[in-house]
């Protein structure tokens, strides 16, 4: 129990973020009050804790393994961490391959760098689109 409650989970916490950010009053406020670009940064960071929230409790599982070509910085920071693009050669579980672009947060502490191997899962709103996991060692 904290002081003002019942504890939130991580999972309520961005829920609510995310209505507060795009829904009712407050997302009417937000667009009035914030420039697009800061909006779509938020958004953008919100969906990549979600991502990471999913992969932590393991709602996302691991589809696919990428080798590394090459690593590109965007210049876009959110939450001081880097977006990359990265050039990766994609091996799905299934054993199909092919060569995909990907726009991604990484973690600053782990930038993927060219012949490291990463893991890729589905996204669970669109099947089609992959998700970074991070680094396989």
């Amino acid at each position: 129990m904290g002081w003002f409650g019942k504890k939130k989970s991580p999972q309520d916490a961005l829920e609510k973020a995310d209505q507060m950010m795009n829904k009712g009053l407050t997302g009417m406020m937000m667009k009035g009050l914030v420039p697009k670009e800061h909006r779509h940064a938020i958004n953008q960071s919100l969906e990549q804790a979600k991502q990471a929230q999913m992969a932590a409790t393991g709602a996302l599982q691991l589809t696919a393994t990428a080798n590394v070509r090459s690593v590109r910085d965007t210049g876009k920071l959110i939450n001081f961490d880097p977006v990359v693009i990265l050039e990766l050669d994609v091996t799905e579980n299934g054993g199909n391959q092919y060569t995909k672009t990907l726009e991604t947060l990484v973690s600053k502490l782990q930038i993927p760098r060219a012949g490291d191997t990463i893991g890729l899962a589905q996204h669970p709103a669109n099947p089609s689109e992959l998700v970074y996991m991070g680094l396989i060692r």
